[in-house]
C-alpha cells in the first residue's frame, strides 16, 4: 500500500517550495528589473534540478506561482517550458497574488491549453494522491484577501501514508498576521491530523513545530528578507514518522544590506567597503543597499561618488541611502569666510559660547575665531528654559554653513 521501500524502510520524499512570483515588478530596483525577473527562472531550474538529484517523488508549490493575474502570456509559456522539462509531478497552488478569480491566470488558454502532463493546478479542496497511500490536501485561494482559515475545509481522512496539507496564508502569531490575510491556526497540523503542513506566503523559512513549515521564497524579492532563498526537502521514513526537513540553498541573486557611520572617516569607510566587496561570493549577482549616517561635507560627498562608482562597476546593483547624512556643521569654507567677515565671526562666537554654556562646546572652531563677545545672558536663560539643546546649536551651525556654501 505504500510507495517506495528501500532496505525494509518506507521512503517518501518531496520538495516544498512557494512564492515564486514570476513576473514580479521589481520597481525598487528598476534599473536591473529585467535581470531580477530573469533570475527567478534560473532559480526554478535549479530547484527542479535539486528535486531530481535528491530523488524527490514530487514537488509542491504553496501558492503565488505568479506575481499577479495580469502577467504576460510569454512568461506563462516560459515557465511551462521549464516545468515540462522536469520528470517529476509538480503541484501548483493558487495563492493570494494569483487567486482563482474569474480573470485568474490559471483559467487562461495560454496555461490550460499548454499545461504539461506532469503539472497539476490545484483548483479545488478535493484530496488527491500524488503517490499510492499519500494524501495531499490543497487549499487554493479564491480571492486576494480572506478572513477564513483555508485549512478548515479539509476533511479528516485516514490513510496508510503521510497526509500533507498545502496552504497559503499567515499563521495566527500575534504581531505577524492580519485578520484578512488567510489566518491559519498555529496548531493547524494537529487539528487537521496532518503529518506535514506545507505553507506559503511568508518569504522566510519559518517553523513553529516539527510538522509545520514555511519554505520561504526560493529567490528573495528585496532587501531585508532574511533566511530566504531556500527550498525544503521533506522525507518520511516509515508510517507515522516525524518528517525530516532539509533546507537547501537555491537562490540566484544575493541581496545585501550594509550600514556605516561616516564618523569612522571616509578613507576608513572606503577600505572597509572594498574589503567587504572583495569577499562577496557572487558580486555580479549581488544587489547592495548601502545606508550611511553621520556628517558629510563637499569633499566627503565627492569621495562617496568615487566609492559608489567603484561598487557599481562590480555589483549588479547599488542602492545608496544617504537620507540620514547631515551636512558637516563646521566646514573649512565656513571658517575661511569667517576670517574675513566680522559679522560671520561674531555669529560663530555667539554659537560657540552658547554651546559652551549648554555643556558641549564647538571644539572645531579655532581659538583665533572664538572672540570675547558674550551672548546676552537673558536670551541664553530663555533658550535653556525652552529646552534648547547642543544639537540645536549644531543645526544652526549647519544652516550657516549651508548659506555660506550657497553664496
Amino acid at each position: 500500500t505504500f510507495v517506495f521501500e528501500k532496505e525494509g524502510i518506507v521512503l517518501i520524499r518531496f520538495l516544498h517550495t512557494a512564492d515564486w512570483q514570476i513576473g514580479m515588478k521589481a520597481r525598487h530596483v528598476a534599473p536591473v528589473g529585467d535581470q531580477v525577473r530573469a533570475a527567478r527562472f534560473q532559480t526554478i531550474r535549479r530547484l527542479l534540478q535539486v528535486a531530481v538529484e535528491r530523488r524527490a517523488d514530487f514537488v509542491v508549490v504553496a501558492g503565488d506561482v505568479f506575481e499577479d493575474n495580469q502577467v504576460d502570456n510569454q512568461l506563462i509559456h516560459k515557465l511551462l517550458s521549464i516545468l515540462e522539462s522536469c520528470p517529476l509531478p509538480i503541484y501548483l497552488l493558487p495563492g493570494n497574488h494569483d487567486p482563482l478569480t474569474p480573470d485568474s491566470v490559471y483559467w487562461r488558454p495560454a496555461l490550460t491549453a499548454n499545461c504539461p502532463a506532469n503539472v497539476k493546478v490545484l483548483t479545488t479542496f478535493d484530496p488527491l494522491e500524488p503517490l499510492p497511500g499519500v494524501v495531499l490536501l490543497p487549499a487554493p485561494c479564491y480571492q486576494k484577501k480572506s478572513d477564513l482559515d483555508p485549512t478548515s475545509n479539509w476533511p479528516l481522512i485516514s490513510s496508510s501514508g503521510p497526509k500533507i496539507g498545502l496552504a497559503h496564508g499567515s499563521l495566527m502569531i500575534e504581531g505577524r498576521y492580519q485578520a484578512d490575510d488567510y489566518p491559519i491556526p498555529v496548531q493547524a497540523a494537529q487539528l487537521r491530523q496532518l503529518d506535514y503542513l506545507a505553507l506559503g506566503h511568508w518569504h522566510s523559512l519559518f517553523s513553529p513545530d516539527r510538522r509545520t513549515f514555511y519554505s520561504g521564497t526560493p529567490e528573495p524579492t528585496g532587501f531585508g528578507e532574511t533566511d530566504s532563498g531556500k527550498v525544503l526537502l521533506v522525507t518520511f521514513e516509515g508510517p507515522d514518522a516525524i518528517p525530516q526537513v532539509e533546507p537547501i540553498e537555491v537562490s540566484t541573486l544575493v541581496w545585501e544590506q550594509w550600514e556605516y557611520d561616516l564618523g569612522i572617516g571616509i578613507d576608513e569607510l572606503e577600505g572597509r567597503l572594498k574589503q567587504r566587496a572583495g569577499q562577496l561570493a557572487k558580486p555580479e549577482n549581488t544587489l547592495l543597499r548601502l545606508s550611511l549616517s553621520g556628517y558629510s561635507s563637499p569633499a566627503t560627498a565627492a569621495k562617496l561618488t568615487e566609492i559608489s562608482q567603484w561598487l557599481k562597476a562590480r555589483l549588479l546593483h547599488l542602492d545608496l541611502v544617504t537620507d540620514r547624512l547631515l551636512a558637516q556643521p563646521i566646514t573649512a569654507q565656513l571658517l575661511n569666510q569667517a576670517r574675513s567677515q566680522p559679522f560671520l565671526q561674531a555669529l560663530l562666537t555667539d554659537l560657540q559660547t552658547t554651546a559652551a554654556v549648554l555643556g558641549e562646546p564647538l571644539t572645531e572652531i579655532p581659538e583665533d575665531l572664538a572672540g570675547e563677545v558674550e551672548p546676552d545672558q537673558q536670551t541664553l536663560s530663555a533658550l535653556i528654559e525652552e529646552g534648547f539643546l547642543p544639537a540645536d546649536v549644531r543645526e544652526a551651525m549647519r544652516q550657516v554653513a549651508a548659506l555660506v556654501e550657497e553664496v
